[in-house]
């Protein structure tokens, strides 16, 4: 599975010329969720946004089928469709896997880490650099996503790479929300960048740990107060099975 289904893309609706309405709908209510406009567990009325989006109701439930496959929203029968929403428990769940199979994934990547691999992982980090440097919250994540994608591709783990995709599916658009908060972009960019010195230097497993660290930063974003320079702080767990550390992140409010 390529790179790119790791992270469906977050981009500007497109032309009208290139795309079909579906697509063009899909595009702008993912957009409207990845950046806060629709918020988790809100209802969505259908006739609404079929006004606002000038479409029909058959357009807009095949859209919304699409946006179900990311995890993106929940249609519940005789209740209707919602933005989808994660709990704590279920983050604090998704955070424990995710870290145990991608920690796993990159020290497995580090020991057989050739010269062009690693220019290519660089090539992304400066890519999270560039939209960093723009203000541009949905394309650091899709950098950072890009990143851990192309790790697991090289290890030709095709089971792997679609398990972790769902996983991080469930959680993309609360990462998004996360890096509208001023400073975390740039707090897990330097995580970023330490998992490639580790990668460099050849030393699996703390490449491993500082993935570890980076999904547990991560995830504490996800029910933390925006304060990202408190991230330094956050508790991680001690590490179980291989040294799978998990953060510990407070609840919000």
């Amino acid at each position: 599975m390529s790179a790119s289904a790791y992270f469906p893309g977050f981009t500007s609706p497109p032309a009208s010329n290139s795309a079909t309405i579906i697509e063009q709908v899909v595009c702008k209510l993912r957009n409207a969720i990845m950046q806060g406009e629709l918020r988790p567990g809100q209802k969505l009325v259908e006739g609404d946004l079929c006004r606002t989006l000038g479409v029909s109701r058959a357009s807009l439930r095949e859209a919304l089928r699409a946006l179900e496959a990311e995890k993106l929203i929940k249609i519940v029968p005789n209740r209707g469709p919602s933005v989808a929403s994660l709990g704590y428990r279920e983050i604090e769940a998704i955070q424990e896997v995710w870290a145990m199979l991608a920690g796993d994934a990159v020290a497995d990547f580090t020991r057989g880490a050739k010269p062009r691999d690693i220019a290519e992982l660089e090539d992304v980090v400066a890519s999270l650099e560039r939209a960093i440097s723009a203000n541009a919250p949905l394309d650091q994540l899709a950098a950072t996503n890009r990143f851990l994608a192309m790790i697991m591709e090289k290890r030709g783990n095709g089971v792997l790479t679609d398990i972790v995709i769902s996983l991080v599916s469930r959680i993309n658009f609360l990462r998004a929300q996360a890096l509208l908060r001023q400073g975390w972009g740039t707090v897990h960019a330097e995580e970023i960048r330490n998992i490639v010195r580790a990668i460099k230097a050849g030393h699996a497993e703390e490449a491993r740990r500082e993935t570890c660290r980076h999904i547990a930063s991560v995830c504490a974003a996800l029910a933390s107060e925006p304060d990202p320079a408190s991230s330094a702080a956050i508790p991680v767990r001690k590490p179980r099975r291989r040294d799978h550390a998990v953060g510990e992140h407070a609840r919000a409010g």
